[in-house]
């Protein structure tokens, strides 16, 4: 009987990696380079999402127009090599953005 090779801890996340790369780069093309749109199907202000990413591009945060969380994006490759505690910061960070985007853009 012959044995299947798993692949390894590197080669996974390597694979990880570039479907991250993939979705994240797809996030971003859809998103506009402004880093609001509105939601599919929707129009008006009371759907508009807006994404910020933290300074390090390790976390983006997409919220609604109300500042609430919508989704979590976070760079696989830079995460591996991070902290837990500067992921945490990370994602406040990009939270915050993201809310203090979204409260601008409604005050407009």
């Amino acid at each position: 009987m012959s044995e299947k090779k798993l692949p390894s801890i590197d080669e996974l996340l390597a694979q990880s990696d570039r479907v991250d790369n993939r979705l994240l780069a797809d996030r971003k093309q859809k998103g506009g380079a402004s880093g609001t749109s509105p939601r599919k199907g929707t129009s008006g202000n009371a759907e508009r999402r807006v994404k910020a990413q933290d300074d390090w591009g390790l976390v983006e945060v997409t919220v609604d127009a109300r500042g609430r969380v919508q989704e979590v994006a976070i760079n696989a490759d830079l995460a591996a090599r991070t902290n837990l505690a500067d992921l945490a910061e990370a994602m406040l960070q990009a939270a915050r953005a993201a809310q203090s985007r979204a409260d601008a853009l409604s005050r407009s």
